[in-house]
């Protein structure tokens, strides 16, 4: 590798022998400067691919390190005269570059001002310098001070063999001054400096919107090291440091709680609207705030390695690919550029009326046809992640507004992946709190899952330890006290131990339940898994069915899918027919498919889709992995908990919350609407001012008001795109 490249930050990754690179550009106004830029690093040897983001202000370049290096990326983009704000040398001098631009701005309004009084005022009817007034000096030094930016971005333009809205409004300027509009050229120069000024703080606020991620890492972090409390920059933590927080402060890395309990703050990450109790043990993540009590927790991730930093560099991804109808209107404007010129030279040569030619080139930019999509998708995007939701790219915020078929995974998807407590039967006269208070004394020293479901539903009960017990996998458990054995198991379990499921000694079976042989076959038939439970002295007491039951939005959250569109919803599991039909009847699901090994899921992807479905695809990112993949748009549930599930889909929900999945649909549609909106205001709002100003304008006067009006569409479309954050 270049040397040049040895100290690369670390935005560096190297995917198939390439290395991708990302770059903070200064001095980008518009959409036809991120055009140049783009075009200009693609000419460099080696560069596979280059991709700019006018919100973020950067370029994202995938090259071959082997063919060329920074230095030849950056001088693609500083020939052009952008800044690669890099150390903070070039961040201070990019900052006044903007700042200049201003400058230009105000200096231009004044001096047209002061034309246009000296004109009111006929004090400059009399001929200075080459048959020029003091008013025309005046609007020529706004032309070539104010205008400067804008021819000089037509010249780069004509460097990477391209035409933009700078080439248009610098021939119009040019043409205007060759026929002695100057005051209209001035004012057009002027116009257009205004209204990059109106649309960067447009921008502006969309980028703001967007970095809010950026500021969630505290800057410093308190440690313990030796016993001794310090107060370091947060890149001096190190994994493995414990670090303490106390209430009210935002959290500066991952970890784990290994001492104090508090509730956290997850809505940044997650979208949850409440506090998330947090005990030794539990995780917590970067970013979060940590709403009570002083928490000490053990760094498991640091810097970059944090989840909050996976997510920022998952969003700038998803900000630099472009949505297929974004690619289809950056086509459409390359060859709109041209047409206008044509269209410009026919309307001259038909009518021999310079000042029309002129107001069209103005006019018709396409800037709003540019900007239509990307604003959009960049706050769809953006709002999508403040509620918890992460999207990949805009081609699968589009996609996700056009799917008619959804295939949901069960477990950890409509159910919570945690087995519970569903029924407690007493046998013979027992009690259900006796049965339960049999079965925790059993399970209270193992750590299997029925364990740990069995201790959950008895709560805060006192529980008396067992003095031994003796766990024999596959079949059940032992636990001796006082003289007793309880036993709580299957029922090959139960008969090994000599305790049958004999009709006759279960007569009084409570409520309809006639045996222990009915109730075990009724919990079977819900799907649930059955535990008997007995004692050695005593017989069979009773049973408890233990399974992973729906969470408690399920239902609700798919009909509100339904209502967002999706015409068919269906279940796979890897489970046995009868708990699959159970929990979806339970959650309004008429389809499942059950006992489904990954591949199988798959297939039935891949079926719906040669149906002619376009089909989603939510699961947990693990063995569903391979039905993501083949999906049009494959979901991933609680990112925030698993690093594959965030790898592996388009979009990634931050919380294991479904009820995410019909706000996004619903918010696809509204990102897509808005995008119509644009595009059909974009094209009508160009035909109808090309149309008009055409028959209308029959002198200089008409060149003021084609800049007015190529200005108003762009804030336009901009203030229609802004809509979606809110």
């Amino acid at each position: 590798m270049p040397s040049s490249d040895k100290q690369l930050d670390k935005t560096v990754l190297s995917i198939g022998g390439l290395v991708r690179r990302s770059l903070d550009v200064g001095g980008m106004h518009c959409p036809a400067c991120a055009t140049n830029i783009e075009k200009s690093v693609k000419q460099v040897n080696g560069v596979k691919d280059a991709s700019v983001n006018l919100m973020r202000e950067n370029v994202t370049v995938n090259y071959d390190p082997n063919l060329t290096d920074l230095d030849a990326i950056r001088k693609a983009i500083t020939r052009l005269g952008y800044a690669v704000k890099e150390s903070a040398l070039e961040k201070t001098q990019s900052y006044f570059k903007e700042r200049i631009f201003y400058i230009r701005m105000a200096v231009s309004a004044l001096l047209i001002g002061a034309a246009w009084i000296l004109d009111l005022t006929h004090l400059s009817h009399q001929a200075l310098l080459w048959k020029l007034t003091i008013s025309d000096i005046l609007s020529l030094i706004v032309v070539i001070f104010g205008g400067y930016p804008i021819f000089k971005g037509a010249v780069y333009a004509l460097k990477v063999r391209d035409l933009t809205v700078f080439s248009l409004v610098s021939i119009a300027g040019i043409a205007a001054v060759v026929v002695g509009a100057y005051k209209e050229a001035a004012m057009v120069i002027l116009i257009m400096l205004i209204g990059e000024t109106l649309e960067q703080s447009a921008l502006r606020k969309t980028r703001k919107a967007i970095s809010q991620l950026l500021g969630l890492t505290p800057s410093t972090a308190l440690v313990r090291r030796n016993d001794i409390e310090l107060e370091v920059p947060i890149d001096w933590v190190k994994e493995s440091d414990i670090v303490i927080i106390k209430a009210g402060q935002r959290i500066p890395v991952d970890g784990a709680v290994i001492k104090g309990e508090s509730a956290v703050n997850q809505s940044t990450l997650t979208g949850e609207s409440m506090p998330v109790d947090k005990k030794t043990d539990d995780p917590v993540y970067s970013g979060t705030i940590n709403e009570s009590g002083v928490i000490e927790i053990r760094a498991t991730g640091v810097g970059e390695n944090t989840r909050l930093a996976l997510i920022k560099r998952l969003i700038a991804d998803a900000e630099a690919q472009k949505a297929p109808i974004q690619r289809l209107a950056d086509r459409y404007a390359r060859y709109f550029v041209p047409f206008i010129l044509v269209l410009a030279v026919g309307v001259f040569l038909a009518t021999g009326n310079i000042f029309k030619s002129i107001t069209i080139l103005i006019a018709a930019c396409p800037c709003a046809l540019v900007l239509a999509t990307p604003t959009a998708i960049i706050c769809g995007i953006r709002t999508a992640a403040r509620n918890g939701i992460l999207i990949k790219g805009g081609q699968y915020l589009e996609a996700l507004g056009t799917l008619n078929a959804l295939l949901m995974d069960k477990t950890g998807t409509l159910t919570a992946g945690r087995l519970q407590v569903t029924d407690v039967i007493g046998l013979n006269g027992t009690s259900q709190d006796e049965v339960l208070r049999l079965a925790t004394i059993a399970e209270k020293r193992s750590e299997h899952p029925i364990a740990a479901a069995i201790i959950s539903k008895a709560g805060n009960a006192n529980i008396t330890e067992p003095e031994r017990v003796e766990i024999i996998k596959g079949l059940g458990i032992k636990a001796f006290l006082n003289n007793e054995t309880i036993l709580v198991g299957n029922k090959r379990f139960m008969e090994s131990n000599s305790i049958t499921m004999d009709d006759k000694a279960n007569q009084q079976s409570r409520n309809n339940r006639d045996s222990a042989a009915a109730a075990l076959a009724e919990l079977s038939a819900k799907g649930r898994t059955a535990l008997l439970v007995g004692r050695q002295s005593s017989g069979l007491m009773g049973l408890i069915g233990i399974s992973d039951v729906p969470r408690d939005t399920t239902t609700a959250s798919i009909t509100a899918i339904k209502q967002a569109g999706i015409d068919r919803i269906a279940m796979l599991s890897g489970d046995n027919p009868g708990v699959c039909r159970n929990i979806a009847d339970t959650v309004g699901l008429s389809e499942c498919y059950s006992e489904m090994m990954p591949e199988d899921k798959v297939a039935k992807v891949n079926e719906l889709k040669q149906s002619g479905y376009r089909v989603g695809m939510v699961g947990d990112g693990v063995n569903d992995a391979p039905a993501l993949a083949a999906a049009d748009v494959g979901i991933a549930m609680g990112a925030i908990g698993s690093a594959v599930a965030i790898e592996s889909a388009d979009i990634s929900l931050m919380s294991d919350d479904i009820g995410k999945i019909p706000f996004a649909i619903k918010l696809s549609h509204r990102v897509r609407a808005i995008i119509k909106q644009n595009f059909i205001f974009a094209i009508l709002y160009n035909i109808a001012i090309i149309t008009a100003l055409g028959l209308t304008v029959h002198s200089h006067s008409g060149i003021t008001f084609g800049a007015v009006a190529h200005q108003i569409s762009s804030l336009m479309v901009i203030s229609n795109s802004l809509r979606l954050l809110r």
